[in-house]
């Protein structure tokens, strides 16, 4: 639907061309060796001077006044209250406490030790052995020993004879024990303590409590207004003057040569024949454009 439309609104701009372009040619079916005047169009420059007026960024010195803190030194006076500590004496009754010896009579408990006889039974070991008669080997004289041994190894004796007599003996008491654990009772005297009440005098001291009266200096702060004078330092603003550099935009006038295309209609001698084949290629389009629906085509301009 939308190309249809863009194929009227074409063929409505090429029929108002057609009908403007052979008023101005003549009629198509001249012959060919005539010419014929035709007025067209060109577009031709042209130049022509202007004023325009463009902004231009220019810096430049400026005065202004600026601030700055500085500290000023400042005296002042003020007015305090100072406390004092002056001396001051006053009598004062105080509370004391004394102490004072005392008689006092008292119950104690003595302390009384005797001696007790005490009847106990000890065990300890008694010996109830007795003596014995009893025969033991005699010690012989070393000399006669020697002696008897020398006899021994000679050839006159028997060597027999020591195997056939018995050593010398003699009878000897010898005590056989014979321990036994009794039980005996024995008494002992032991140290018994024992504590008795005895009623004695005792001297004490208690405390007693008495009022005195006595001399005492105290501080007392007593307040005094005074004036005092001190500087301090003030910070304040102060002014001066400070210089600075600033960009402003600065409208510029100048004046310009400009070109513009002018429209001029021109005459030009062409001949006939050029005007009937101009129209050749208008036909085509109006062909292509109609689709053969309006019985045109390229055999009207042959």
């Amino acid at each position: 639907m939308v190309w249809q439309r863009v194929r009227m609104v074409l063929l409505a701009g090429v029929l108002a061309a057609a009908a403007a372009v052979p008023a101005r040619a003549g009629d198509c079916c001249a012959p060919a060796c005539c010419t014929r005047k035709v007025c067209c169009i060109e577009w031709v420059p042209e130049q022509y001077p202007c004023t325009r007026t463009t902004y231009k960024m220019e810096s430049h010195q400026e005065t202004y006044t600026a601030y700055r803190c500085e500290c000023v030194p400042e005296t002042r006076t003020y007015t305090c209250t100072v406390y004092k500590q002056v001396p001051e004496t006053r009598t004062e009754t105080r509370t004391v406490c004394e102490r004072v010896p005392v008689e006092e009579e008292r119950t104690v408990m003595e302390k009384v030790v005797t001696c007790k006889p005490v009847t106990c039974t000890v065990r300890k070991c008694v010996d109830r052995g007795h003596y014995e008669c009893r025969e033991v080997p005699c010690c012989s004289h070393r000399l006669l020993d020697c002696l008897h041994k020398l006899c021994r190894r000679s050839d006159c004796c028997d060597p027999c004879a020591d195997a056939c007599c018995p050593p010398p003996t003699k009878t000897v008491q010898v005590w056989v024990p014979c321990k036994v654990w009794e039980e005996v009772p024995v008494t002992r005297m032991e140290r018994v303590c024992e504590y008795r009440p005895k009623t004695c005098k005792v001297t004490v001291c208690k405390t007693v409590q008495k009022q005195i009266q006595c001399q005492v200096t105290c501080m007392k702060c007593v307040p005094e207004q005074q004036t005092r004078t001190c500087t301090v330092m003030v910070q304040k603003s102060v002014p001066y003057q400070a210089t600075r550099t600033v960009c402003k935009c600065v409208p510029v006038t100048e004046t310009v040569t400009a070109t513009r295309m002018v429209a001029r209609t021109v005459e030009k001698e062409v001949p006939c024949c050029e005007t009937a084949h101009c129209f050749k290629p208008l036909h085509g389009i109006l062909g292509r454009l109609c689709g053969g629906h309006h019985g045109c085509g390229d055999a009207c301009c042959n």
